[in-house]
């Protein structure tokens, strides 16, 4: 919805220009003279349509997964353990992911005020950012899942495919004025943004029942040998937020104007929580009787955006 509403922009301003520059095809050059951008303060109307870059970042992922001997299908009666071995919570498991670049569409509606150069904002940004995937390792970082993956779990992958956030930021610009039409600005703003992340992750156990040493009797092996645990969910979180904007307006009347800008924003790091889609080929809920829940967390998010806006003041 956000998409239309921008394109539909961008169409109207194209009209405008052209109708503006009809208008000044048929006007004496004596009568023409330079319109300054928004030359008058009071409301305005803003949407912006554009891209939006994002660096690869580092996944840090965990869970509060009981060990596989203590798995009550993979380890029937739990007889190759001893009484103390799963009496008790083991410490968190965690593993990391490394996630390159991605890019995507960004759009905006905002409602201003004008006053004296100065620019007071409300904002709606809508953002998207798909990741690039495959171009970073996976590393385990517990002792415990290090000693299975070099028996046990023959494959660690995963990382993060779509980003979808919906912010909203308090933003001040201050406008350059003169009398040309165009109308150089900076500003900043502050926000909050409720974000999702599409995470994926995949631990994939030795297809060869004799490679695994996680139990001796080799039909628990056998059960084990070739299972997976996946998880793949859209994680979400409310982050803070700030940015720095600088664009740049031309005037096309004293109430119309179209334009571009580039923002650099930062999000603060994200973390996120949900139950395995499948724990060693079993819903995560079977093996101990209660739901098994993998987190994922994340340095500060980031973007780099560049769009082309319209702007209407009333």
């Amino acid at each position: 919805m956000i998409h239309r509403i921008g394109i539909l922009t961008l169409c109207l301003a194209v009209a405008a220009v052209t109708g503006r520059a009809t208008a000044q095809a048929t006007t004496p050059a004596s009568a023409q003279t330079a319109t300054s951008a928004y030359a008058q303060d009071g409301w305005y109307l803003r949407t912006n349509l554009g891209f939006a870059v994002a660096p690869g970042l580092t996944v840090n992922a965990r869970d509060n997964d009981w060990s596989t001997r203590c798995d009550k299908l993979s380890n029937p009666g739990l007889a190759e353990t001893s009484a103390e071995e799963c009496a008790s919570a083991p410490p968190i498991t965690g593993w990391s992911h490394e996630v390159g670049a991605g890019d995507g569409v960004q759009s905006v509606l905002a409602l201003g005020y004008t006053w004296k150069g100065l620019r007071f904002e409300g904002e709606y940004l809508y953002r998207t950012t798909t990741y690039t995937r495959g171009e970073g390792g996976s590393q385990v970082l517990d002792a415990v899942t290090q000693e299975k993956q070099q028996q046990e779990i023959e494959i660690i992958d995963g990382g993060l495919e779509d980003l979808l956030a919906h912010s909203v930021f308090a933003n001040v610009y201050y406008e350059f004025k003169s009398n040309s039409p165009y109308t150089p600005y900076f500003g900043v703003g502050v926000g909050l943004s409720s974000t999702s992340l599409d995470y994926y992750g995949r631990f994939k156990r030795n297809d060869d029942p004799a490679a695994i040493t996680t139990f001796l009797h080799p039909e628990r092996k056998a059960r084990l040998a070739g299972t997976t645990t996946i998880g793949r969910s859209k994680l979400n979180d409310l982050l803070t937020a700030y940015q720095a904007v600088v664009g740049v307006d031309y005037a096309l009347s004293d109430n119309m104007g179209i334009g571009a800008k580039v923002r650099w924003t930062r999000f603060s790091e994200f973390d996120g929580e949900e139950r395995w889609t499948q724990l060693r080929s079993h819903a995560s809920s079977v093996g101990r009787g209660f739901d098994v829940i993998y987190g994922v967390s994340t340095n500060e998010l980031s973007m780099i955006g560049a769009s082309l806006n319209m702007m209407y003041s009333f």
